[in-house]
């Protein structure tokens, strides 16, 4: 072989050499844009039990959710056990657990810290243990604990963080001292903490407590005398307020979950939004509903999202007012967004019900998203006011869940 040949053969090879590494380069991206897409979740709900009245409320802990709301009785296999208005279900195998402790009214909210769950709402008993509207019970035996308070109106959310017990809602007073629809208490020895001086000039609807913030939502239009209407941030050390979080919210703020770099807010208004915010307060992503989004919660690069809607907007809104630019979709009571764009996700198990979803509570170990509110079925299975849903395990085969009747 001459010395133009080779060179001839070295181009050749060189060329055929770019092609496999422009080959390998995309390949490599789309594995990447596959390994970080959104993992699927199933349509068929979860084996669980069922209650015989609204669930408001659920939190989290470990392996269990705490759920809290106006049922009398828990529904296994048919039979009626009872739970006077707060129960535990066991997020692995959707089994009623043992704890049993009974109020005398409804719960409106549950917060979990340390070996307590949390409750308020409109009860004045728990465990047969006077505490009007507030009270903390050990998440093992269902004891009633010391925290004893009286509330001069009605506690609606709770949130607990930084070694206190936060509690929102449309109140006067607690204990006969001025708290303004805010107040705070030392999870140390349940004592009122008046070194925390948030207030709200309107109904407190939603609160999260994340890193040195107390985030506030509701009907509010202004958080410590300051023009922040509908959401704000509180330090949660004093409850003075965060001026690096400045969102311009139109709507109220019914429901909160939090990430390390995302403020997600479930809202009222003209229909309902979903709305995702950066941590200064600038909107990210705004989505339209036909009805109040009331539950949100994160979960895998997705946002979750319960109401009393019946269709959702398949793409995001330009402004955080603007209509949807999109044809709306069938989307009754639930649905999920891509956490990163803001666009609707192919995910429908079609909830029924006329008040539908009203607390949602996620497991990000198991991977399972739960549910509490008013509905009775999803598609053709029967899940009376509690469900959960669970990613696919293999994938997500067979066909959806079909509109109940």
């Amino acid at each position: 072989m001459d010395q133009v040949q080779i060179e001839r053969s070295n181009l050749l090879w060189r060329r055929c050499l770019r092609v496999l590494l422009v080959a390998a380069f995309l390949t490599a991206g789309s594995a990447t844009t596959a390994t970080a897409a959104v993992p699927r979740t199933s349509t068929a709900p979860r084996h669980t039990v069922g209650f015989d009245g609204l669930v408001y409320t659920s939190a989290q802990v470990g392996d269990t959710v705490y759920v809290g709301g106006s049922f009398r009785n828990a529904i296994v296999n048919g039979k009626q056990v009872a739970r006077k208005r707060l129960a535990a279900v066991d997020t692995r195998t959707g089994d009623l657990l043992p704890w049993a402790p009974a109020t005398d009214g409804t719960v409106f909210a549950l917060a979990a810290a340390g070996s307590s769950v949390y409750a308020t709402g409109k009860f004045t008993t728990v465990g047969g243990q006077s505490r009007p509207g507030l009270a903390g019970i050990n998440l093992t035996t269902g004891a009633v604990g010391p925290l004893r308070h009286t509330i001069g109106g009605s506690g609606k959310v709770l949130a607990a963080g930084g070694g206190r017990l936060y509690l929102g809602g449309e109140f006067t007073s607690v204990d006969g001292k001025p708290e303004r629809n805010l107040a705070a208490f030392k999870l140390s020895d349940a004592t009122l903490d008046t070194g925390f001086r948030g207030t709200a000039d309107g109904m407190v609807q939603s609160l999260a407590a994340a890193g040195s913030r107390l985030y506030v939502g509701g009907k509010f239009k202004r958080l410590n005398s300051a023009g922040t209407p509908r959401l704000g941030a509180l330090r949660m050390s004093d409850g003075q307020l965060d001026p690096s979080f400045r969102p311009a919210t139109p709507y109220s703020v019914l429901a909160l979950s939090i990430t390390a770099d995302r403020v997600y807010a479930g809202l009222a208004g003209v229909g309902g939004r979903v709305v995702s915010y950066r941590p200064d307060g600038a909107m990210e992503w705004s989505s339209v509903t036909d009805g109040d989004i009331q539950a949100i919660a994160y979960l895998n690069g997705a946002v979750y999202a319960g109401g009393h809607f019946t269709v959702a907007c398949p793409e995001r809104s330009r402004t955080a007012t603007s209509w949807c630019p999109a044809k709306l979709r069938p989307q009754p009571k639930v649905a999920v967004w891509d956490a990163a764009s803001g666009k609707l996700l192919d995910w429908n198990p079609h909830s029924n019900g006329r008040w539908g979803v009203l607390t949602m509570a996620a497991n990000t170990s198991l991977k399972v998203v739960t549910l509490g509110g008013e509905f009775t079925a999803f598609g053709d299975h029967s899940r009376p006011r509690f469900a959960q849903f669970s990613a696919c395990a293999y994938g997500c085969g067979g066909r959806p869940a079909q509109r109940a009747g």
